[in-house]
């Protein structure tokens, strides 16, 4: 499965498949309230898509919507494979 590795950046994550960063998550505050916002990866930041607002201590939650997204949109996953 992917897996998430925080940034240097207090409050980012890079999910991975494999070497290939696939989303970033980051901490923000949205009208006073603490969340998790999911992006796809792309080194074009306009180019990148909103995944969804997970709550503060929802990373599990994150991380496993993002990389379904990832799935759906790209096939079955490589770093699964044998």
């Amino acid at each position: 499965m992917s897996q998430v590795q925080a940034g240097v950046e207090p409050g980012t994550w890079y999910m991975f498949d494999r070497s290939r960063r696939i989303a970033i998550i980051r901490l923000v505050e949205v009208r006073g309230r603490r969340l998790l916002r999911s992006v796809t990866y792309d080194a074009d930041p306009d180019q990148r898509q909103l995944i969804g607002y997970f709550p503060d201590n929802g990373m599990r939650l994150a991380a496993e919507c993002t990389w379904s997204e990832y799935v759906r949109a790209t096939g079955p996953p490589t770093s699964n494979r044998l």
